[in-house]
């Protein structure tokens, strides 16, 4: 038979043992679900990519050429950049005054807004309302188109100041928008995580497991088709022969697979799609541009999974002689060398690497790390195998005999049924030391306005004598002002005075008096102490208070002036309505904000929110993983076993091997996962502790999985050595 005819009939022969072979069906359902996953995964990638780009040229197109770039082109227009803050979430506000009507608006605006009007896109207005941000900015002329707008879900507002509160001053001549280098001067991307650190997280709690996913399900039922490749060798077949056979067996759940997920990523071309636990939706529109590349990931996905098949089947050993012979399973050495060396580059990479890439080459680092610790794991059960199986001998003790003569003959399998528990750890461990540090890094902000809310606020900046009368003279009923001039020296040291009316000195306790006179820190009134605390004032700075003119504030080299808002009794203050009024008298770009706001917390809650929606997605797959594995290494353990039953009565002796085969494998793999994780999280502990007390939680519950999975393999050895007969195989 020719080599062309020959091909068919083995890709049906490996079809059909698909059905009939040993975890043929549970292979067939792992297969199609790993690539379906892969497929997601990879799509996700290039989708992810792709939304990056987009933004980015979306951002470019709005970006204002700035005179002080382009000082050839005429000026056309004014423009000016503010900082704002929505529901823990940082936003831009533009300021645009035209000088010609000529001039074309930015991109997502029908028109240039008129004096006192706002443009607000549709994700702000949805999450602060339309009266929050008409109090807030001025009339609301529109919502801005979202061809306008980096992503469908972003918060932006353009600002025509009225022609009391323009200051010509403050602003920059732009000659127009439209960059074409860069990453644009505006948007959301400045305001959180950029590209890499984003696509390290997605390999590690994303790309990672699914992998892992592919191994296990390409391994599953691997001793019996092993014994089928061997026996197609030993008929004269060559590795094309192997190959087409062992490709015709995965081909039909492959395929499966990839029709699922090419299915599922087919929305994302149609609608815009909001992420759960996150404020971001993915445009429709970057999802179609990305359509060749995801077309590719439809082919290419399958192709590599089919590839991984074939390789993963084991090598045509040459006999030296007729003779049957055991055959030895042995793990692959790659893992023994690349390890240590992992190991020792994540620790270092901190000191080592440039800022900029540390974020990527630390995951890349901790994920060689989690990938090559199983096969480090298998090598060493496999070394105690033979010990175990010696003392075994010299006690008498079969249980401990078979487990050490199963550890030294299957390392690989050792390997598999760890992998999952590892990664799981790693991941476990990733989450809390950066959760531990994202909360640490605005906890101060969060605890402050968990305390105050919105009972004091600060207004800035502090503007000349008529501007800041008629702001007070505009503040509602019930709203009190102080003005605050801070002058810090160095550590510990400076003054701070506070100046207003008598009746706002009386709401903090304190008495009018024209003279200045000291507060004490700690007898302060607590909003009065929180705020100090919040403009840097330490319990050894001198704070004196007068009564007086808060428009009449002097001047002082090195001292930064402002306004502390604070409501009568230690009410809540309308902190919207308190911004309009300081846009309207104060200044065009005055701000009313929290006592502590230090600018990150809308950074921390998004990224914190990407950590878990990802980390979720990597445990659900690692568990799956772990599922699949184990049950599919505990039915080959329950056959291996079942012969015993000739043996031995009871289940005492399953109850060993397992205990000795199971357990010890997955108590080493908690044990060095845990350790090791905590220890490669270092870099990021040293930049907010996190408590090591929660690794006790996290070790418990590995060994309790350990526990679990032993009593799992235990019983199901039980069970095939009840049901086990003799037959000719």
């Amino acid at each position: 038979m020719t080599a062309g005819a020959l091909a068919p009939r083995l890709w049906r022969i490996g079809a059909s043992a698909a059905r009939r072979a040993e975890a043929g069906r549970i292979r067939s359902w792992a297969l199609a679900l790993a690539t379906a996953l892969l497929t997601l995964a990879a799509g996700g990638l290039v989708m992810a990519d792709a939304s990056f780009d987009g933004r980015t040229q979306r951002t470019l197109e709005r970006s204002p050429r700035l005179a002080a770039a382009y000082p050839d082109e005429p000026v056309r227009a004014l423009w000016r950049w503010d900082a704002a803050e929505a529901g823990g979430l940082a936003y831009d506000v533009i300021h645009l005054e035209p000088l010609t009507e000529r001039q074309a608006p930015p991109p997502g605006l029908p028109r240039w807004p008129a004096p006192g009007e706002v443009f607000a896109s549709r994700a702000l207005l949805d999450a602060s309302g339309e009266d929050a941000v008409v109090a807030r900015y001025g009339r609301l002329a529109g919502v801005i188109d979202p061809a306008g707008l980096e992503a469908p879900g972003e918060f932006l507002v353009y600002v025509r100041p009225t022609a009391a509160m323009l200051d010509r001053s403050l602003m920059q001549g732009v000659s127009g928008f439209g960059e074409t280098t860069g990453t644009g001067v505006l948007g959301e991307h400045l305001h959180y995580f950029g590209k890499g650190e984003f696509l390290a997280a997605y390999a590690g709690f994303v790309l990672l497991p699914v992998a892992l996913l592919v191994a296990i399900a390409v391994r599953t039922g691997a001793a019996a088709r092993d014994r089928r490749t061997v026996l197609l060798a030993a008929l004269g077949g060559g590795w094309s022969a192997r190959a087409c056979c062992t490709a015709g067996e995965a081909a039909r759940p492959v395929a499966l697979g990839a029709v699922a997920g090419a299915v599922a990523m087919l929305p994302a071309l149609v609608v815009d799609l909001p992420f759960p636990s996150t404020a971001f939706v993915l445009a429709a529109g970057d999802v179609r541009a990305a359509a060749p590349l995801l077309a590719g990931v439809l082919v290419a996905v399958p192709a590599a999974v089919l590839l991984v098949t074939v390789l993963a089947q084991p090598a045509r050993r040459r006999a030296r002689a007729t003779r049957p012979t055991a055959v030895r399973t042995r793990a692959a050495t790659w893992s023994l060398w690349l390890f240590p060396v992992a190991l020792l580059f994540t620790v270092r990479v901190v000191d080592l690497a440039h800022p900029d890439s540390v974020v990527v080459l630390y995951a890349t680092g901790y994920l060689l790390v989690l990938v090559t610790l199983p096969g480090v794991i298998g090598a060493c059960v496999g070394l105690l195998g033979p010990r175990f199986a010696a003392l075994g001998r010299r006690r008498g003790d079969a249980g401990l005999l078979l487990a050490g003569r199963r550890m030294a003959a299957a390392p690989r399998t050792v390997t598999r049924l760890v992998a999952a528990l590892v990664v799981a750890i790693g991941i476990a461990v990733q989450i809390q030391v950066w959760t531990a540090s994202l909360t640490a890094a605005g906890q101060g902000a969060v605890d402050s306005r968990e305390r105050l809310g919105t009972s004091v606020l600060r207004a800035a900046p502090y503007a000349g004598p008529a501007r800041v009368r008629a702001f007070h003279r505009a503040l509602p009923a019930g709203v009190h002002a102080l003005a605050v001039r801070v002058q810090v020296h160095g550590e510990g040291r400076g003054r701070v005075e506070l100046v207003g009316g008598c009746p706002a000195l009386r709401e903090l306790r304190i008495g009018c008096d024209t003279r200045p006179r000291p507060v004490s820190f700690a007898a302060a009134d607590p909003r009065l102490r929180e705020y100090l605390g919040g403009v840097g004032a330490a319990a050894g700075m001198e704070v004196v208070v007068r009564s007086g003119d808060l428009a009449q504030l002097p001047e002082a080299a090195g001292a930064g002036r402002e306004l502390v808002l604070f409501g009568t009794g230690g009410g809540r203050l309308p902190a919207a309505t308190l911004n309009g009024i300081a846009h309207r008298h104060l200044a065009m770009s005055a701000s009313v904000d929290y006592v502590l706001n230090g600018g990150g917390l809308g950074k921390l809650a998004t990224a914190a929110g990407w950590l878990r929606l990802l980390s979720t997605v990597g445990i659900a797959v690692v568990c799956l993983s772990a599922g699949i594995g184990a049950l599919t290494d505990f039915l080959r353990f329950g056959r291996e076993l079942a012969p015993l039953s000739v043996l031995t009565s009871g289940g005492r002796l399953y109850g060993a091997v397992a205990g000795w085969s199971l357990l010890l494998p997955t108590a080493l793999a908690s044990l060095a996962g845990v350790g090791l994780a905590w220890w490669l999280a270092a870099p990021v502990r040293s930049v907010a502790p996190s408590d090591p007390l929660g690794l006790v939680s996290l070790t418990s519950g590995a060994l309790v999985c350990a526990l679990a999975l032993t009593a799992w393999g235990a019983a199901t050895a039980r069970r095939a050595a009840s049901g086990w007969r003799p037959v000719g195989d």
